[in-house]
């Protein structure tokens, strides 16, 4: 029977190695929720739209709404919700619903159900201001390059 038995100093390094295991492991895959940018949670305003239209290879002007309305969220699980309202040459365009999201230093993906997937190349990435382009195909010779500006 007191084979069994654990010295008190065993039993004592014994459960210090387990806890330092457990540590180790918290530690190395708290960062592994890949895709998920940290910087890019959180709800933010958008601030400025930019849209150049683009017909058979020869770009129009830029048409600029420095006061778009509403918001765009991020959700750390890698869900968001945007609802927001430009208008570009007397049209407005409101943006609402649900998305999936992931980034990288470079590029924002945003997946949406019913529209096609949006990839935004980064320009900016600070903690308080994101600017992105994105190109939206209407058809094999027209397209948008739009740039937008999120504040937080």
């Amino acid at each position: 029977m007191f084979l069994t038995r654990l010295h008190p100093i065993n039993a004592v390094m014994k459960n210090y190695l387990i806890g330092l295991i457990a540590l180790v492991y918290a530690i190395v895959f708290a960062g592994c929720n890949d895709g998920i940018d940290k910087v890019l949670s959180g709800t933010w305003n958008v601030t400025k739209v930019q849209g150049i239209f683009k017909n058979g290879g020869t770009a129009l002007p830029p048409i600029v709404d420095e006061n778009p309305t509403g918001t765009i969220t991020f959700r750390s699980n890698g869900t968001g919700e945007q609802n927001y309202s430009y208008t570009l040459a007397g049209t407005d365009y409101p943006q609402t619903g649900s998305f999936s999201w992931s980034a990288t230093n470079d590029l924002i993906i945003i997946e949406r159900v019913n529209d096609p997937d949006l990839e935004w190349t980064r320009i900016t990435d600070q903690d308080n201001k994101q600017i992105a382009s994105y190109n939206f195909l209407i058809n094999a010779n027209q397209s948008w390059d739009y740039t937008l500006t999120l504040e937080k």
